[in-house]
């Protein structure tokens, strides 16, 4: 990218935790930034809130020792994509996976040539939405996704401020069409001024780290022998309480994923990427909290002594007894099972790889979330075609996904 170039037009998707950091981040930067916001009466409401507060703030608290807080405003917000996308050189779409089919069909009529969509986080089968609702679109567009998720932050005042954690050091990214990768890495390392590496593969991203890797296990290691009823007398801290069981846990998944993307790239050598090519869950969180963590040389170092991870509770709720129980209905079960855990099982199978662990966990908590995606050992249950697994988009063979 051209440093002497003018900055792009950005427009960002949606009026959640990310929008409300991206909204303020980009323009305190100098950007010009575009709101499409059509969910419900999220538009009106985020035009409300700015106007009362002049501008969405961020409080900043990546540095304990340097809190600050800074304002910004972007040049309009519509639930209209013709009013706000046309313009747009580059579109942060970071959005739950089940909106994205939505979004990206209000965008499509109103897609500059040479635009780049930028999909956060690119897990969870966005690039088969993309194929299936862009279509022909892609080569004039370039749909990318990228991991990890860039931001830990929460909305303080909805439509007013946003508490800002951390900003991740370095992304993997991948694109179609697979050759404006590299395109797309450069203009995202531009704009949040962070290293971004290419890969050659949407399955470098599906099989990567994140919060599959994270969540279940952890859960596994502290519920595996949680009992229907059971209650608990509190609601513990999530990471700072990592321990050698869920170490273990975390490890175990980490391998088997990497075993499946190693496995797959040699079947096909050139064609998805290189084995060895994506970290494992330690050197993953070391690479992209890189400046949070105090001791990266462990798992358990990587989430326990992570300043990005402070102040996290176990997805709990508490009853009218005063006591503590499992909240299944929570994103870390409904989301990074189907949506992740889920996923690595999927191109487990489709590359013959066994998955005790992951196995293990789904077969723990499918049940208790009222789902059935497991049986025998394979994902044939009654939900697992509402998973976001490559079989859930008529993905039967590796060779159905070559370039």
């Amino acid at each position: 990218v051209d440093a002497a170039a003018p900055k792009p037009q950005v427009c960002v998707c949606g009026a959640g935790n990310a929008a409300h950091v991206f909204i303020p981040l980009l323009s305190s930067m100098g950007y010009k930034v575009t709101v499409f916001a059509d969910y419900g009466d999220e538009a009106e409401r985020l035009i409300k809130g700015i106007e009362e507060n002049d501008g969405l703030r961020i409080d900043d608290r990546q540095d304990p020792e340097n809190r600050k807080s800074y304002k910004g405003k972007p040049l309009k917000v519509s639930k209209n994509a013709a009013e706000v996308v046309p313009n747009a050189d580059v579109i942060i779409a970071a959005l739950p996976s089940f909106a994205i089919k939505h979004v990206l069909t209000g965008l499509k009529p109103h897609l500059k040539e040479g635009a780049v969509i930028i999909c956060m986080p690119g897990q969870g089968g966005c690039e088969f939405v993309a194929k299936e609702v862009l279509g022909d679109d892609l080569g004039k567009v370039t749909f990318a996704g990228i991991i990890p998720m860039p931001l830990n932050c929460r909305i303080s005042e909805w439509g007013k401020s946003v508490e800002l954690a951390a900003l991740k050091a370095s992304y993997d990214l991948a694109a179609l069409p697979a050759e404006n990768s590299q395109k797309a890495a450069d203009v995202l390392s531009k704009l949040l001024d962070r290293p971004v590496r290419a890969l050659q593969s949407f399955i470098g991203i599906a099989l990567n780290g994140g919060n599959a890797n994270n969540h279940p296990p952890r859960l596994m290691a502290t519920w595996g022998s949680h009992t229907e009823g059971q209650t608990y007398a509190d609601n513990p801290l999530f990471y700072e309480t990592w321990d050698d069981e869920a170490q273990k846990w975390c490890g175990m998944i980490s391998d088997e994923r990497l075993k499946v993307f190693d496995t797959i790239c040699e079947k096909y050598p050139g064609k998805f990427g290189t084995p060895g090519q994506i970290p494992d869950v330690r050197a993953y969180m070391a690479r992209i909290n890189n400046g949070q963590i105090s001791d990266d040389s462990t798992i358990k170092g990587v989430f326990a002594t992570n300043n990005g991870l402070k102040g996290f509770h176990y997805p709990m709720k508490k009853n009218d007894a005063g006591q503590w129980e499992i909240d299944f209905a929570n994103r870390y079960f409904m989301e990074d099972i189907p949506e992740g855990l889920c996923v690595y099982k999927g191109y487990a199978e489709l590359a013959g790889v066994p998955t005790p662990g992951i196995d293990a966990i789904l077969t723990k908590f499918q049940g208790y979330m009222g789902k059935e995606y497991l049986v025998d050992g394979t994902l044939s249950g009654k939900d697992a075609m509402a998973t976001k697994a490559p079989q859930a988009y008529g993905i039967t063979s590796l060779e159905a996904l070559l370039p």
